[in-house]
């Protein structure tokens, strides 16, 4: 888009959507940038349906867990967090009311997000909200899941890029990996599990773990739940990009909702 197109999109809708991810290995069978192809494809959908505005992605991210594999790259927790809530401030310059930070490295960088959304909207005045897509595809993914584990590169990333990028998948090289007898309690690896007190990786603890790089069973993935999972997160963030756009509608104008 060029300058005037984007100031004439600001008419339309004051929404933004910013996919947020990591650039980290994804074990034998998937490519570094699958936490920002993720979130972008989605969000692209989701753009289309509602007509609000994309912005381009945020590459690197919180991955210090990952660099027991060459190729990943990380940033301090401090640092992603500036950068995402300048990004979104420089936006608001302009016109953009509302932020969504769509999370393609959800669970491990859902807490820098959190912090960054208050902060947005607290400091800035901006109304903010972070979307891990884990949260907004949860009832599809209880619903096609088939594995007790699914946490890194596993069952739900590689369904999705099955669906959404089926030619950056090697199935022919993904493999399980269990997670271990000595999870420590109150603590699940799963993206669902009962995670009932808060926990960190190191990237020695992952290299213990690991040694393809990803955690749980790929090999059970299939293009159709991935397809199941990207219609639910669309519809789910679409929903909410409509009830914001309409949030400051004129009252009786159901178009600019």
């Amino acid at each position: 888009m060029t300058w005037q197109e984007v100031e004439a999109a600001i008419e339309e809708t004051r929404t933004l959507l910013l996919p947020v991810g990591s650039t980290e290995q994804h074990g034998h069978h998937m490519p570094l940038g699958v936490d920002v192809y993720m979130p972008e494809a989605i969000a692209e959908r989701v753009a289309e349906r509602t007509g609000c505005l994309l912005a381009p992605p945020i590459w690197y991210g919180v991955s210090p867990h990952h660099t027991f594999k060459p190729g990943t790259f990380t940033v301090e927790s401090e640092t992603f967090q500036r950068y995402v809530r300048d990004v979104c401030t420089s936006a608001a310059e302009w016109g953009v009311e509302n932020v969504l930070l769509v999370n393609g490295h959800y669970l491990v960088q859902d807490p820098e997000l959190d912090v960054v959304a208050r902060k947005l909207t607290t400091e800035h005045g901006i109304r903010a909200f972070h979307v891990p897509l884990v949260s907004v595809f949860e009832d599809a993914a209880t619903a096609v899941r088939t594995s007790e584990v699914s946490f890194h590169a596993s069952e739900f990333e590689t369904s999705l890029m099955l669906s959404l990028f089926p030619g950056l998948v090697e199935m022919d090289r993904a493999e399980a990996v269990d997670v271990p007898d000595d999870a420590l309690p109150l603590t699940d690896y799963d993206a669902y599990g009962d995670n009932r007190v808060g926990w960190a990786l190191s990237a020695e603890r992952m290299d213990a773990l690991t040694h393809t790089g990803n955690l749980g069973d790929p090999t059970v993935a299939t293009r159709e739940k991935g397809d199941e999972l990207v219609a639910d997160a669309v519809a789910n963030v679409a929903e909410l990009v409509n009830a914001l756009d309409g949030i400051d509608a004129p009252e009786g104008d159901p178009d600019n909702c």
